[in-house]
């Protein structure tokens, strides 16, 4: 698979997961708290979404 496919790839899950992962939960039933996120790559949660910005800023930059 070429460099620019798996990038595009990879965009569009993120996008689903930023955008639309909740809304698909709350439709199958699953109980999804609101305003908790987690870093994909360290599982540190945040209340906030400006914190999980700024700590993907700062830790994984």
């Amino acid at each position: 698979m070429s460099s620019a496919v798996r990038r595009t790839w990879f965009r569009l899950v993120l996008t689903y997961h930023r955008l639309c992962a909740r809304d698909d939960a709350a439709a199958h039933g699953f109980s999804v708290p609101s305003g908790v996120w987690a870093c994909d790559r360290c599982h540190q949660p945040h209340l906030e979404l400006s914190t999980l910005v700024h700590h993907l800023r700062t830790e994984h930059a």
